[in-house]
């Protein structure tokens, strides 16, 4: 256990007031601690676009309406604020930055950077600017605790370009796909005019193969892949990094036939070829993941001694289109009853028979990382540093698809699960978890047990609004359609049952395809939980992830910024000597990035 048995007291500098809670005694420079209070490992979890709803949702569908999920079980709760500098929502990639960096930033041009002159507020947007963190830092807290020694890492069931953990690590002047190419490129080769420099993450997990290898890459044939994953020279058999295992979701089942080729990279670089020169062990198959932690268990490969970059899918590890797309595509795994809870859709991953099919899920991943995360910590004798997504809870519901949004906030839940456990094993550590908006601003539609549940969700009325109230006997109603388990117009879906043993209908509802704002709740555990409770209950803003984070890696307790922007970072006679000048990085990110 790293740490401390509370000792005395400290003031947290809040928003306009102070309040004081206690603290421990005096970190030391081995445990990774700048600060004076108690420090342990950081796990933030961000299932995004997850608001109570859907958490409620979800609760009632895989558990019952009177049961207690993993995300109940957090001892702290209190409602978030993820509001931006220049919108009341605000976009992935901005909100991502300001849990990495402390300030608020301006949403649609922030990625690790930010947009505009040193006053953002003015709405003088010139190219975006590379900034400090709220500690003064040239980089997000994930990357100051991994230069300062502590083990890193990642795991997205996105792409790993997802902002949602890739602005914890990269910086990039936007969000596009040639910014892409060079995200995937800065998380495994460092930051532009850092590189080397910058420690490497011992764990990246999630999707996005096609950023790693050169267009017109050769699909790997199948029985190359057999003969590679039979390989039993190795502990982990890999598959040769001269070639891509994954093709997108369906390709296999279009009438053009399979693609022959993948990859993006317009600049010739095989990235994966690189990462494994770096040290990196790369897999991109549930049997290389599975092989990898039977070794692990097995002690024939060492966690302390082993960097992962994992690629899962070719973009998303998820399927995010409608279900009535996923059907006609031919998206359904007919090895799965119909009526299976998940349905028969291939939510996840590709079609049956390829290599990509049924892949690591999101709780997966998070757990094979923290055993090689706490190994690496026990190595190095400081704290590890972690940021988890389930980005399918956004982009799932970005689609209004319901099945695969409940699925993806049971993995969101099953992750938690993993934090909960290692929580138990080490109490030195601080579970954090937020969404930076809501997305689609699901709800149910419910059926009563006393009457008849429809064969079929239908719709339900809008608000008419006068202009159609007309002398018409039944006015004509704006309709809102409910979805199904496959869509609109299918069957409802049931609860688990509840303390009575009924099992209750619902179809879910959506408000929009778009961001919201309100109705996320933060939920913490473990090391400074007591915190979120208490000085944070009336205010949790999306800077405060950045100030819990800190706190618990650093031992230091930082003011919120009112009324502050990032500042510009400064030159290497800046707060962070050494560092190059911003120009440089600015130049290398524009020539990238556009």
């Amino acid at each position: 256990m790293r740490g401390r048995h509370w000792t005395a007291a400290v003031v947290i500098p809040l928003a306009g007031a102070l309040a004081v809670v206690p603290t421990a005694a005096h970190g030391t420079d081995d445990t990774g601690s700048s600060g004076g209070h108690d420090t342990g490992n950081m796990i933030f979890i961000h299932p995004d676009g997850s608001d109570i709803a859907l958490w409620e949702l979800a609760r009632i569908y895989w558990y019952g309406p009177d049961s207690v999920t993993n995300w109940d079980s957090l001892d702290a709760a209190v409602p978030y604020r993820g509001h931006a500098a220049d919108i009341l929502t605000t976009s992935s990639n901005g909100g991502a930055t300001t849990h990495a960096f402390g300030f608020k930033t301006d949403a649609p041009d922030s990625f690790g950077t930010d947009s505009g002159a040193e006053d953002v507020l003015a709405g003088d947007a010139e190219e975006p600017r590379t900034i400090n963190a709220l500690s003064g830092y040239a980089g997000s807290w994930l990357r100051e605790a991994g230069n300062a020694g502590l083990p890193i890492g990642v795991v997205n069931d996105g792409d790993v370009a997802e902002p949602g953990t890739a602005a914890f690590l990269t910086e990039v002047t936007e969000r596009s796909d040639a910014s892409a190419l060079e995200i995937a490129r800065q998380l495994v080769q460092g930051r532009p005019g850092f590189d080397d420099a910058d420690a490497d993450p011992a764990v990246i997990m999630g999707g996005g193969e096609d950023l790693f290898f050169p267009l017109d890459t050769p699909v790997c044939a199948q029985e190359d892949v057999d003969a590679a994953l039979a390989d039993d020279s190795a502990p982990v058999p890999t598959i040769p990094l001269d070639c891509v295992v994954h093709r997108a979701p369906g390709d296999t089942l279009d009438d053009d036939g399979p693609s022959a080729t993948g990859g993006l990279r317009t600049d010739g670089l095989n990235l994966a070829r690189a990462a494994a020169d770096e040290g990196y062990l790369v897999i991109r198959t549930r049997a290389e993941f599975e092989a990898l932690g039977e070794a692990i268990e097995a002690g024939e490969v060492d966690p302390a001694e082993t960097k992962v970059l994992a690629l899962f899918a070719s973009q998303d590890v998820f399927n995010a289109v409608a279900e009535e797309e996923l059907i006609a595509a031919g998206l359904v795994d007919e090895s799965v009853p119909a009526d299976a809870k998940e349905t028969n859709l291939v939510l996840y991953g590709s079609e049956p028979g390829t290599p990509g099919y049924r892949p690591p899920t999101a709780p997966e991943m998070a757990a094979v990382a923290t055993t090689i995360l706490d190994a690496h910590s026990e190595e190095a004798g400081k704290p590890f540093a972690t940021v988890w997504e389930v980005e399918g809870t956004d982009n799932m519901a970005n689609t209004d698809n319901a099945p695969g949004t409940l699925l993806e906030a049971r993995y969101a839940d099953e992750m938690i699960g993993v934090a909960r456990d290692f929580l138990e094993q080490d109490p030195a550590t601080t579970v954090l978890t937020a969404a930076d908006g809501t997305a689609g601003g699901i709800q149910a539609s419910t059926y009563n047990v006393d009457e008849e549940v429809p064969a079929e969700v239908g719709s339900i009325d809008l608000n008419p609004g006068e202009e159609l109230l007309t002398d018409a006997e039944e006015p004509e109603v704006p309709q809102n359609p409910l979805d199904g388990r496959y869509g609109r117009g299918t069957e409802p879906f049931v609860a688990e049952p509840d303390q009575f043993g009924q099992r209750l209908a619902f179809g879910v509802a959506w408000t929009s395809t778009a961001d919201l704002t309100g109705g996320v709740v933060t939920r913490a555990a473990g090391l400074h939980a007591d915190l979120v409770d208490d000085v944070f209950s009336a205010r949790f803003d999306n800077v405060d992830v950045y100030r819990v984070a800190y706190l618990t890696l650093f031992g230091e307790a930082l003011a919120y910024p009112e009324g502050e922007v990032a500042p510009t970072r400064p030159g290497p006679q800046g707060t962070t000597p050494g560092r190059p000048d911003p120009g440089v990085v600015t130049d290398a990110l524009t020539a990238v990035g556009g």
